[in-house]
């Protein structure tokens, strides 16, 4: 398969602070403390106010940026089944371009402008495209849940004075601010850093590094309210790995506890795409 052809195809199924001391923010022209906060109770807080849902259902515009700046814009309807599948129907022009079904163990796509499918896992997409995703990541990124912290791995908190956040992450924030201060494409060492608003502990902002592989850099904003829980309506994700590409995603609308179908019936007439 084309080395472009993922890069693209991957984008569409995607294609997810604390010092010592407190930092006064304003919200909404009340003057909140950031108390400092050890990192149980932030991982804690974190759990807790997660977006709780058996089904979700959203529209969504979609921007994707490649390394050269060329932009390619289409829409989305996404539908997700809570730890068993994320489907999407991807549209331009009002005709549906593509259809995407990404479980646990599949990675499936139906490119319907060239009558051609793709059927491929977690492995052979993170071996090409030199990424570490699985599927529990990939839907926490989509709709801003946490990501989990490995049992073992050492996890720092602090307060984080420059963004009025907290500082979350398995990377201490000096070598982090060093690391990201060399411009380089390739952040080295493993790592897993997410800033939380301290008012709701919802994330912010992430960063994910992958040895020399690269690393993922996302934000989330517009939070707004869905069945009493708030959900992040922007989301921006900068993906590092030999190039540059930027994933920029805007929902429209979003909603949770339907009876949802998530349809992929591949033409017999369609070509199937090498791996």
């Amino acid at each position: 398969m084309n080395k472009s052809k993922v890069v693209y195809w991957l984008f569409i199924a995607f294609i997810g602070a604390l010092t010592f001391s407190c930092k006064v923010q304003e919200k909404d022209n009340v003057k909140i403390k950031i108390k400092t906060r050890s990192p149980n109770f932030l991982v804690k807080k974190l759990k807790s106010n997660e977006f709780q849902f058996e089904t979700i259902s959203g529209k969504a515009a979609v921007s994707v940026i490649d390394s050269a700046g060329k932009k390619k814009s289409f829409k989305i309807h996404i539908r997700i089944r809570k730890d068993s599948i994320i489907w999407m129907s991807i549209t331009s022009f009002s005709i549906e371009a593509a259809r995407v079904a990404i479980t646990k163990d599949s990675v499936k796509f139906i490119n319907r402008l060239n009558k051609e499918y793709f059927i491929g896992d977690f492995s052979y997409i993170n071996r090409v495209f030199g990424t570490d995703l699985d599927y529990q990541m990939m839907e926490a990124l989509l709709i801003g849940n946490s990501l989990d912290f490995d049992v073992n791995e050492r996890v720092n908190s602090r307060v984080d004075r420059k963004k009025e956040l907290y500082y979350l992450g398995t990377v201490k924030k000096r070598k982090i601010k060093k690391e990201l201060k060399k411009e380089k494409e390739k952040i080295k060492g493993e790592g897993q850093v997410l800033w939380l608003d301290p008012i709701t502990f919802k994330v912010k902002e992430l960063l994910l590094t992958s040895g020399n592989h690269g690393s993922l850099a996302g934000t989330y904003s517009d939070y707004k309210e869905v069945e009493e829980q708030l959900i992040p309506f922007e989301l921006h994700f900068l993906l590092k790995v030999t190039t540059s590409n930027i994933l920029e995603i805007k929902y429209s609308k979003f909603s949770s506890g339907k009876s949802l179908s998530y349809p992929f019936k591949i033409s017999l007439k369609y070509v199937q795409i090498q791996k």
